[in-house]
């Protein structure tokens, strides 16, 4: 199968569960996305965006050596799609993280849920990936409150109001283990 040539036949969420699907099962698959998703043309990338998302849920370990590259993506520039940053921050919700990436990941999250003009689905990922990067650092745990109490001050989104609600319990109690009340 031609990734760039089906993702560019048809866009819809049908089309994107059976592209993930076929990249989740072939890893010289997931080697085309990647190269769709760094290199390829705005609409190309916009749409691997989308299927690298799923593919990173269903298979976290396979993006491992590709943290690198995803971390240096989802650095905002004036010719990226928000949807490159989203699909980075989605998996950096569930993929293992090596130590040496961990500051970067946690700080590229951070910024993301802090920027109140990020779109909502950006802003919710990267909360539940800093949560998830704080958990063996419980001293970021405030850090990661405060950029939370902060972005619900700004923001009446619903997504981000759950989100917050299922983490903040979790980001708290850490926190407690580090700094008393």
């Amino acid at each position: 199968m031609n990734l760039r040539t089906e993702l560019l036949r048809e866009h819809s969420a049908r089309q994107t569960q059976r592209l993930a699907d076929y990249a989740s099962a072939h890893p010289t698959a997931l080697a085309e996305l990647l190269q769709l998703f760094w290199y390829g043309a705005e609409r190309e990338r916009q749409l691997a965006a989308d299927v690298l998302g799923w593919v990173g849920e269903r298979r976290p370990k396979w993006l491992v050596p590709h943290l690198p590259g995803l971390l240096a993506a989802a650095q905002p520039s004036p010719d990226q799609h928000p949807a490159v940053r989203r699909a980075v921050v989605r998996v950096l919700q569930v993929v293992p993280v090596p130590e040496e990436w961990q500051a970067l990941a946690f700080d590229t999250c951070l910024r993301l849920l802090r920027a109140p003009r990020e779109p909502v689905a950006i802003r919710a990922y990267a909360l539940t990936a800093a949560a998830r990067l704080a958990g063996p650092y419980p001293e970021l745990a405030a850090e990661v409150v405060l950029a939370v109490e902060n972005a619900l001050s700004t923001s009446t989104s619903a997504a981000l109001q759950s989100r917050a609600a299922r983490e903040l319990p979790k980001l708290r109690h850490l926190a407690r283990e580090v700094l008393p009340d």
